[in-house]
C-alpha cells in the first residue's frame, strides 16, 4: 500500500518527482549531519552550516527535517535499527545468558564506537526533548526495552518472572550506556566494557 502525500489541490503519487526530490534533500541534509556530528560532535552542529553543505536554504533544512533536535532523532532512528537487529538475530540463538549478552555487547559496542558522538548526544538530550520530540525518544525506548525482554527470555532459560526479565532488559539496557561512556573517555577498551556489562547483567 502507497503513501499518500497530499498536494494543494489533490493527492500526490508517491513516486512523483517531488516527493522523490524531497526524499533525496532529506536524505542528504542527515548524511550531511551526520557527518558534521561524527567529526566534530553535536554541540558543533549548525543549522546553517549544514544548509551550505547541501546547497539548500536553512528553511529548507527545516522543512525537510525539523530543528537540531529532530535531526538527532532522525539520525538515530537509522542506526537503532541495526542494533535492534543485532539483539534479534541473538534472540534465536541456544547460548546460555552470559555469554549471548557477551557477543551481543561486543557487536554493538563495535558498531557504536564509530559513532559514540551521535550515540552520546541522544543519551544526553532523553532528559530534555519536550513535546513530540519527547514522545519519538520514548517511543524509541520503549521499543527497545520490548525487544530486550524479548531477548531476556530467549537467553535466561524458563522460570523466569515478568518481573525479572523487566529487571534484565533494564540492567542492560542502562549497564550498555554506562559502557558507552566509559569507552567515549577512554576509560574501558571493547573487552572491558563488555565484561563489565555481561557481570552487571548476569550477577
Amino acid at each position: 500500500m502507497g503513501v499518500v502525500v497530499r498536494g494543494k489541490r489533490r493527492p500526490v503519487r508517491p513516486d512523483s518527482v517531488h516527493v522523490l526530490r524531497g526524499q533525496e534533500t532529506r536524505r542528504r541534509i542527515l548524511d550531511a549531519a551526520r557527518a558534521r556530528v561524527l567529526a566534530e560532535g553535536f554541540e558543533s552542529l549548525r543549522l546553517d552550516d549544514l544548509a551550505r553543505d547541501v546547497g539548500v536554504t536553512k528553511a529548507a533544512v527545516i522543512k525537510s527535517v525539523g530543528g537540531k533536535a529532530s535531526i538527532l532523532l532522525a539520525l538515530l532512528e537509522q542506526d537503532r535499527e541495526s542494533r535492534l537487529e543485532v539483539v534479534r538475530r541473538a534472540t534465536t540463538l541456544r547460548s546460555g545468558l552470559r555469554r549471548r549478552v557477551g557477543d551481543v555487547a561486543t557487536r554493538l559496542y563495535g558498531m557504536d564506537l564509530p559513532r559514540i558522538n551521535l550515540v552520546q548526544a541522544y543519551v544526553g538530550y532523553l532528559w530534555f526533548w519536550t513535546g513530540a520530540d519527547h514522545e519519538r525518544a520514548q517511543e524509541h525506548v520503549d521499543n527497545t526495552l520490548d525487544v530486550l525482554a524479548d531477548f531476556m527470555r530467549s537467553a535466561a532459560g524458563p522460570g523466569q518472572t515478568e518481573e525479572r526479565i523487566e529487571m534484565l532488559a533494564l540492567r542492560l539496557m542502562a549497564g550498555y550506556v554506562i559502557g558507552l561512556r566509559d569507552l567515549h573517555y577512554g576509560r574501558s577498551d571493547i573487552a572491558e566494557a563488555t565484561q563489565l556489562l555481561v557481570d552487571f547483567v548476569a550477577d
